[in-house]
């Protein structure tokens, strides 16, 4: 989901979580977005790949931005 629709989503209720998981294959951060139903979807660039955040900063920003203020973080060891 690119930023422009995850706004509208949030805006409108649909959203109902931002999740911040390691991206391994991409050495970084995904942002994925939970839909009221519980789908999980990975917050894009205009091009539709699934945007990398190379710092936990600039994730939680991106997830603040679209109007989560609670964030969850997960972590693969």
């Amino acid at each position: 989901m690119d930023h422009d629709h995850a706004l509208q989503a949030r805006h409108h209720g649909d959203l109902t979580e931002a999740i911040i998981k390691t991206a391994e294959d991409a050495n970084g951060w995904r942002l994925i977005l939970v839909t009221r139903e519980g789908e999980h979807l990975t917050h894009t660039a205009p091009g539709g790949a699934d945007r990398i955040y190379h710092s936990l900063d600039a994730a939680t920003g991106a997830a603040r931005e679209i109007g989560f203020d609670d964030i969850r973080v997960e972590e693969d060891f």
